[in-house]
């Protein structure tokens, strides 16, 4: 090895382990950074610098991790999903159940699973544990506290040509015989001019529980150019249409603290022109403020604090079929109160800057991708440095300049 080329790993390897030794609580205790992602269909796991294969000659998806970090769970196989557990304190993997749709309770290491209609809860830990929680379940998410879920149903299509109106369900254990039991928290305005949906996304909370911010999606061909973002207040009294918008879970988040609700507002499937992102400032006036520039499109984004937004930006134009024809996004960071935005990367030619995300200590993870590569890249907070952190990620699918990354990668926070 020469002297030159030497030199230059020293380097990275000492860039490497600068960013990863801030990654520290405020006890001082080391917490790691990591993640589970996907390369050459496999599941892989990053520690920090360090980078190893779970499995092999596998198809292996959306990697999740448990709120407390120990166990991540990921979907096993192409045409029937499984549910697999990974746990980090030994290694063991498990499978839990057959389903395409799997989240965490926020308080313990149980897992809520979708598969077709049928919605089961189980234990990370418990084999066998897999219990039903309902039918005819369309969407889920898990209630702020971890005591039950909120869940909608799928729409049916009536003999009148109709469809009948979405419900959603409170859904909790029997305190004493542990059943679970569903009551009705509010059922979706039925088919209009003005309104339809057969089904919706996930559901997400306020930080002070008041609101719970979700999309209704009317049929398929229909969701892929326009959505209903709705507010709907938590004791299912109040319900607002918030805006339209497409049907990506990650393009309306609240802030940390407040409820201001981020969302990226606009019609069309192309996600490379009419897209906006947008504040609501105050939800009964569902007073709105716009922050993308004249002639941008703003898509995925991540808070950065209360007063702050990052987000992947790029320029307005139509969508290409032709790779080198297409507008490629930079990171741009957004200051709420002001309303100016400066870029925080300048991206590489050919390729783009995606999926945002915060990690500890501020570190900001994101995705550089083009030429039919990806890798995920570090910032630490208050620098510009680079570095790139996993060098061979798996390419997700794109539909008309957006691609759910969630797919191949999942962060411990």
């Amino acid at each position: 090895m020469n002297k030159k080329f030497a030199s230059i790993l020293f380097a990275i390897a000492v860039c490497t382990q600068g960013i990863m030794a801030t990654v520290a609580s405020a006890d001082g205790q080391r917490e790691t950074i990591k993640a589970g992602y996907i390369q050459s269909n496999n599941l892989w796991l990053a520690l920090e610098e360090v980078q190893k294969p779970l499995t092999k000659q596998e198809y292996i998806r959306s990697p999740q991790w448990s709120r407390d970090g120990q166990w991540m769970t990921f979907l096993r196989n192409e045409n029937r999903p499984e549910v697999w557990t990974y746990e980090e304190a030994n290694g063991g993997m498990r499978k839990i159940g057959e389903g395409s749709n799997v989240k965490w309770a926020p308080n313990n290491n149980r897992l809520a699973i979708l598969s077709g209609r049928v919605l089961n809860v189980a234990a990370a830990n418990r084999p066998g544990s897999l219990e039903k929680v309902m039918d005819n379940a369309g969407e889920f998410s898990w209630l702020p506290d971890g005591s039950g879920l909120l869940v909608s149903t799928l729409a049916e299509l009536m003999p009148d040509g109709k469809w009948s109106p979405v419900e959603l369900y409170v859904v909790k254990p029997d305190g004493t015989t542990g059943t679970w039991s569903k009551q009705l928290l509010y059922r979706l305005p039925g088919q209009s001019d003005d309104f339809f949906a057969v089904q919706t996304s996930p559901f997400k909370w306020s930080p002070d529980g008041s609101w719970i911010a979700f999309i209704a999606k009317p049929t398929a061909s229909l969701s892929a150019d326009a959505n209903t973002l709705v507010l709907l207040s938590s004791d299912g009294q109040h319900f607002i249409k918030a805006g339209q918008m497409l049907a990506y879970d990650n393009w309306f988040q609240w802030a940390p603290a407040s409820e201001k609700l981020a969302f990226v507002e606009g019609t069309g499937r192309e996600a490379t022109s009419n897209k906006k992102l947008t504040v609501i400032e105050d939800i009964p006036s569902l007073q709105k403020r716009v922050y993308t520039p004249g002639g941008y499109a703003d898509n995925d984004f991540t808070w950065n604090g209360e007063d702050a937004i990052i987000v992947s930006r790029r320029k307005d134009a139509p969508w290409s079929s032709d790779e080198e024809d297409r507008s490629l996004p930079h990171l741009a960071k957004v200051d709420v109160r002001t309303g100016q935005s400066k870029p925080l990367t300048r991206g590489i030619e050919g390729y783009g800057d995606y999926a945002p995300v915060l990690l500890k200590d501020g570190i900001l993870a994101f995705i550089q991708a083009g030429q039919g590569s990806a890798q995920v890249k570090l910032i630490k907070s208050g620098s510009k440095r680079q570095l790139t952190w996993i060098p061979k990620l798996m390419v997700a699918e794109d539909y008309y300049g957006r691609a759910d990354w969630s797919k191949v990668i999942g962060y411990g926070k």
